[in-house]
């Protein structure tokens, strides 16, 4: 696997570069349901994945709401063709690979850093938002097992619209999980709060 790098530069690049098309492409982006976290714990953030963005909205709630270290799990074959990613917090995983559970291990280690945000798309590849149903990928129930590691975990569902406007807006909806730390359980709840945060897209 490819382990996640931080160099300020590059980080400071990827902030910049898509902070900019951010400004020319979207009116503006809201936060919706804001949650407040322990300084004592890391962030364990499942967020939905249905556009090229996804990386920066996932390091814009590390940096700005939660206050954490980035990181975010990819495929690794992606993560290859886009090799300076690495080097702002991007970790691999290969799927259906016995070195999987190399990054699921790694992941865990992350977040037993309370410093630490990591962000895991669960489905495990893009989904177009109108999917509401997001199947969960096994794996994480071994990150939700991980001993002597005391992090909450953050739903995240990122939507995009254009209501009377030319250009779109991007809502970020927030909620803590406090249930049953099993793949199920995480699923329905993030199911529900799917359902809830499209009904409460409205101008």
């Amino acid at each position: 696997m490819i382990q996640a790098q931080h160099h300020r530069l590059y980080i400071w690049f990827f902030r910049n570069y898509f902070g900019l098309l951010a400004f020319v492409h979207f009116r503006k982006t809201s936060l919706v349901r804001p949650v407040a976290i322990p300084e004592n714990r890391s962030v364990l953030l499942l967020q939905n994945h249905f556009s090229w963005w996804d990386g920066y909205w996932s390091y814009e709630l590390s940096r700005n709401v939660f206050h954490r270290k980035f990181h975010v799990m990819m495929l690794e074959e992606q993560l290859r063709k886009h090799t300076f990613l690495n080097k702002c917090g991007v970790f691999s995983i290969q799927k259906k690979n016995r070195n999987s559970l190399k990054s699921i291990q790694y992941a865990s280690g992350l977040l037993a850093d309370p410093k630490n945000l990591v962000a895991i798309y669960p489905a495990g590849e893009l989904l177009t938002q109108h999917q509401q149903t997001v199947h969960f990928q096994k794996g994480i129930e071994r990150i939700l097992s991980t001993e002597n590691a005391v992090f909450e975990i953050v739903l995240a569902v990122v939507l995009v619209d254009y209501f009377g406007s030319a250009r779109p807006e991007i809502r970020i909806y927030l909620e803590n999980y406090s249930g049953v730390r099993t793949v199920d359980e995480l699923e329905k709840a993030y199911h529900l709060f799917y359902q809830s945060c499209i009904a409460n897209q409205s101008e």
